[in-house]
């Protein structure tokens, strides 16, 4: 079973945004430590490639080259794992060139540490999230994983399902490639990040169109958003005057 016990991050600042607890808690959840001996302590194992491995299949241990002939306990392993994790997600930011938001990072973060680094940056997801692929395309990318019993494992299904879940679930922080300054309390770019097609949704977009109609007699307002909200961009993602 895994630990129940949260990894925290070390003391020091990460050198990536993309660590943070969200993608240290789905990693640590949905990832088996070995060997567990007894005693709070767990001793390496051998892969088939005739490496040694410790706890979250670390290849070091505080700097320490893993060997048949150490142990460490369940704090150290948990804390090498957070290492282990600060190099991948500064090689997984390298990759990811969309703007993303906490949870998205952590969702990503997890992922590559699922597949590898080397499965990552070829992937297809990977390319969807850099060319801002739709939210359905995602979603039925991620969705393989989760629906189909007969290939993968149930813990790697549920793990796919959480990394998916937190992948597209709204976050108060919207990931912008320009900055802006919201004149709202509640920010209108936030309904991307949390549209899911309700029908309380859908009230509530009905019921802002109706107030807007009968502000906007002319229907102007409406318009001259729309020119600048489809317009191609300019030059350094600069909007052309509409």
């Amino acid at each position: 079973m895994p630990p129940t016990q949260e990894a925290s991050p070390s003391p020091d600042k990460p050198k990536s945004s993309f660590l943070n607890e969200t993608g240290i808690k789905i990693v640590q959840t949905y990832t088996i430590p070995r060997t567990y001996n007894g005693f709070g302590e767990f001793s390496p194992y051998k892969t088939e490639a005739g490496e040694w491995l410790i706890g979250y299949g670390s290849k070091k241990i505080f700097g320490r080259t893993i060997s048949p002939f150490i142990s460490a306990t369940k704090k150290e392993i948990e804390e090498q794992l957070v290492k282990d994790l600060e190099k991948l997600a500064v090689q997984v930011e390298q990759y990811v060139h969309m703007p993303l938001n906490a949870k998205k990072k952590g969702a990503v973060l997890s992922y590559a540490h699922s597949i590898g680094l080397a499965a990552f940056k070829e992937c297809k997801l990977l390319e969807l999230i850099n060319t801002r692929g739709s939210k359905d395309l995602i979603i039925r990318e991620w969705s393989p994983y989760i629906n189909r019993k007969d290939f993968y494992p149930e813990r790697l299904r549920e793990r796919r399902r959480v990394e998916l879940n937190t992948f597209v679930a709204p976050d108060a922080e919207v990931p912008l490639l320009s900055p802006h300054k919201c004149r709202l309390k509640k920010c209108l770019l936030n309904i991307g990040e949390s549209y899911q097609g309700t029908p309380n949704q859908v009230k509530a977009i009905e019921y802002l169109e109706e107030k807007i109609k009968n502000w906007d007699k002319s229907g102007e307002v409406i318009r001259r958003f729309f020119r600048l909200w489809e317009k191609e961009q300019g030059g350094l993602g600069s909007p052309k005057n509409f």
